[in-house]
């Protein structure tokens, strides 16, 4: 937090406080990561013909470059010693490359709708993971959001088909359970961090690159397929993820996580605009259902300012 208390300390009392962000314009901030988030699928479909770890390792890395710009720009917490910063690093990285390499394997033995809605459970996997650690308090209407927006992404993304692969509901559940798991842990740890993201996706990407090398073949891209990793890296994963970061730790926790479900909408909409996809009845339906959902969690439990 070191400029901002730069700035602040130049200005009068009244002014400062008119400049410090509210916990509304924090959730308002990490809301943007939602329609950035939206970009993967469109962006993955470009990408279908590179290996799945050797496109990761490519999106990791210019998300590396972005993240560390984001840094350099809009630093918002002090350099801790490298002791200090080594676990949250270690988590985020863990849920960067763990959750997705997750999704990837789940996807080979359960169909890619299943394991994407199984996955995106992580929204109540933060609220329930919150509220056990004290982070959140729930109310009914909360509940009843969460479960409006389950409700919302699945009319969105089932396809009818279903496989009981118990070790492709279980990929599919880790990918979630992880991503999850790191928002929770970045309300708990109130260290400063320093520059947590671009140091965790630089350590996703050396855990890629030599997994890469030793299961896949290397196949160089095409422009487009190179383009498409790339943007993924600088768009979905880094920009996104920074936002969320900020807005999920100094805004509304509980409402981000319902507001998170509008992601699939947000796709589904880019889909059918590119000619990817078709608008269908469960397009509309779906977005009301999620609308909803938000609407009714747009107030309580709230994640506290770090």
């Amino acid at each position: 937090m070191a400029s901002p208390a730069v700035l602040c300390a130049a200005q009068t009392p009244a002014l400062a406080r008119r400049r410090a962000p509210t916990p509304a314009e924090w959730t308002a901030v990490g809301g943007l990561a939602v329609p950035l988030w939206a970009l993967w699928p469109l962006l993955a479909l470009k990408t279908q013909a590179l290996p799945p770890l050797e496109a990761l390792a490519i999106m990791f890395f210019f998300g590396w470059i972005v993240f560390s710009m984001l840094n350099t720009l809009a630093p918002l917490e002090s350099t801790p010693a490298p002791a200090r910063a080594l676990t949250p690093t270690l988590v985020y990285a863990a849920a960067l490359a763990g959750g997705d390499l997750a999704f990837l394997l789940a996807t080979h033995r359960i169909p890619t709708a299943q394991a994407n809605l199984i996955s995106y459970l992580w929204p109540v996997m933060i609220v329930v993971f919150g509220a056990l650690a004290g982070l959140f308090r729930l109310r009914p209407r909360q509940l009843l959001g969460l479960a409006l927006g389950f409700a919302g992404a699945a009319i969105l993304i089932w396809d009818g088909r279903i496989s009981m692969s118990a070790s492709g509901i279980a990929l599919a559940l880790m990918s979630g359970a992880l991503w999850a798991a790191y928002c929770i842990f970045r309300l708990l740890c109130k260290a400063p961090t320093g520059n947590l993201l671009a140091s965790g996706c630089l350590l996703a990407m050396l855990m890629c690159a030599p997994l890469h090398f030793v299961f896949e073949p290397t196949v160089i891209p095409s422009f487009a397929a190179g383009a498409a990793a790339a943007i993924a890296g600088m768009l979905p994963l880094a920009v996104g993820n920074y936002l969320w970061d900020q807005g999920f730790r100094r805004g509304d926790g509980a409402l981000l996580a319902v507001m998170a479900y509008a992601t699939p909408l947000c796709s589904a909409l880019l889909l059918a605009a590119s000619g990817s996809a078709t608008l269908t009845w469960n397009l509309l339906l779906g977005a009301l259902v999620i609308v909803s959902a938000g609407v009714l969690s747009r107030t309580g439990g709230g994640a506290p300012a770090p």
